[in-house]
């Protein structure tokens, strides 16, 4: 694969957003360089990386005044967040369909820096990170795009991508053989759907790789109800079968960053699905070691307003499916943050630390803040607010 090269600087805007013309009052922020933690975030006119020291602190975020960092230069629309990922103080960005980028915020901490870059030889944008593989140096992804379907082998090849991030060069590619279906699709008119293969999470443990899909047809519809995990061994990528449940529906997510799955700290795989016709979610579980789902296990998620979005293992038995927190094991609700801040619990990528989940929250009033979870006590404590023109809050991140 052909590697470029390119240190450069994202171009700052020259005018800044009206949506704001209400907000308060700003000083300019001083010491940006010293900030710990950035929050990404959108407005009717571009992206942007909100620096602070604290998120915790009885302060405003905004991107006037020189406290937002302009990043709408890398980012082609503002869902392109979607396709980022940050990475013991970087950020990883596809942003043009090949171009996978390394960036950084500069000593000053008023511009994000390119500084250095991978040129894939055809389409691509970031999928999943298998997070829990990642080392110091190396980061282990997969992209959008699915091959299509080899009509002899009956399978799709999926890349897995292990990058050295030191020198953005990759390590190695692995490829998954995911089966076809075992029966021919149509149209309406007779013709054969070319059916196409969605991965919407994937996960490695336990020797195993764990790859959630379902298949769709021309028109972008699941072809079945059924739930399908494909698995096989790791690193060899050898032995693989497809899992089918059809006690709920096909599995929830897209293709681009935010996993619609999680391992527990016994390295059970979680897979979230769709409702069959009413569009709610429900929770399967395939048991560590185990190759077919858990019949014993189904928690229907039908009577609760569930948003989908990233999945995250909090620990202590308990995940975060938003906008609530769930005890797996006894399959019951244990907080709904939205009840417990008075608003609407949105983030895209959540940030987990010290036992703690931060996510930020609108209000009724259209209002931002930042709200810290207490895992342990159950708690909810609000902190920063956002400027209210903001329109999107995506990633909460630690710079150090």
């Amino acid at each position: 694969m052909k590697k470029n090269r390119l240190i450069g600087y994202c171009a700052i805007a020259a005018t800044l957003f009206t949506a704001c013309e209400d907000s308060p009052n700003v000083p300019d922020g001083p010491g940006m360089e010293n900030s710990e933690y950035t929050v990404w975030v959108a407005t009717e006119n571009g992206s942007y990386l909100l620096t602070t020291d604290e998120i915790m602190k009885d302060t405003l975020l905004s991107p006037r005044n020189n406290q937002g960092i302009d990043i709408t230069g890398f980012l082609p629309q503002a869902r392109y967040a979607g396709y980022a990922y940050f990475f013991n103080g970087y950020y990883y960005m596809s942003n043009d369909g090949t171009r996978f980028s390394k960036l950084q915020i500069n000593e000053k901490g008023d511009e994000l820096v390119e500084v250095d870059n991978y040129a894939f030889p055809g389409y691509f944008y970031l999928g999943k990170v298998a997070s829990q593989l990642s080392t110091t140096d190396e980061i282990v992804f997969t992209s959008t795009g699915a091959s299509d379907p080899d009509p002899e082998k009956k399978v799709f090849e999926k890349d897995i991508y292990f990058m050295n991030t030191k020198d953005m060069t990759i390590n190695k590619t692995l490829k998954a053989q995911i089966p076809t279906l075992d029966y021919t699709v149509y149209k309406p008119d007779g013709t054969v759907d070319p059916t196409i293969l969605n991965v919407t999470s994937a996960r490695i443990s336990g020797g195993k790789a764990y790859f959630g899909l379902f298949y769709y047809t021309f028109d972008y519809k699941a072809v079945n109800q059924n739930a399908y995990v494909y698995i096989c061994d790791y690193p060899s990528m050898e032995n693989g079968h497809i899992m089918s449940d059809d006690r709920a529906s096909y599995v929830a997510g897209h293709w681009q960053r935010e996993n619609y799955s999680f391992l527990d700290d016994n390295n059970s795989l979680y897979i979230l699905t769709r409702g069959k016709t009413d569009g709610t979610y429900a929770l399967l579980r395939v048991n560590n070691g185990e190759t077919e789902f858990d019949k014993s296990y189904l928690f229907d998620l039908k009577d609760y307003a569930v948003k989908g979005g990233d999945l995250a293992w909090l620990g202590e038995g308990k995940a975060y499916i938003r906008p609530y927190v769930i005890d797996v094991a006894s399959k019951k609700i244990v907080a709904n943050l939205n009840e417990m801040t008075g608003g609407d619990a949105t983030t895209t990528i959540n940030l987990i630390q010290d036992g703690n989940l931060y996510t930020a929250v609108k209000t009724p009033e259209s209002k931002w803040f930042i709200y810290e979870y207490n895992i342990a006590t159950n708690t909810v404590k609000k902190g920063a607010e956002i400027d209210p023109g903001v329109t999107q809050v995506y990633h909460i991140n630690k710079l150090k």
